[in-house]
């Protein structure tokens, strides 16, 4: 599920929140990029190392140290939010497709829009 003009295009179709579709692409980036880390039989993410291996495979990531440490973050914080909701769904993170993660953001967002949602403060 590479981030293609359809993949766009099926995201943008949400009217979600400028942010929202913003970060909905980031997500689908990176489960496409933790599919081609490593081939998981399981369905798991990569672990730790396996990521930064990938990572420094990548010419433009592994000439900026500074860069490579920001991105293993962003894969990190990005592993978790799809283990979460995989777990929701009861699949394992490299199982989740477009449609989970479409269906999950606009969910977010319209608890987020519902009067007295405690994710005002």
């Amino acid at each position: 599920m590479a981030v293609d003009p359809d993949v766009v295009a099926r995201i943008d179709a949400t009217l979600l929140p400028q942010l929202d579709r913003h970060h909905l692409r980031l997500l689908v980036h990176c489960l496409d990029s933790f599919r081609a880390m490593v081939p998981s039989k399981d369905g798991g993410l990569p672990d730790a190392a396996s990521r930064r291996r990938w990572c420094e495979q990548q010419p433009l990531v592994v000439e900026d140290p500074t860069f490579l440490r920001s991105l293993l973050l962003q894969l990190e914080g990005a592993g978790q939010q799809l283990s979460d909701l995989a777990k929701q769904l009861n699949k394992q993170p490299l199982e989740l497709t477009l449609d989970d993660l479409i269906t999950a953001a606009v969910a977010r967002c319209h608890h987020q829009l519902q009067p007295g949602s405690n994710d005002d403060a």
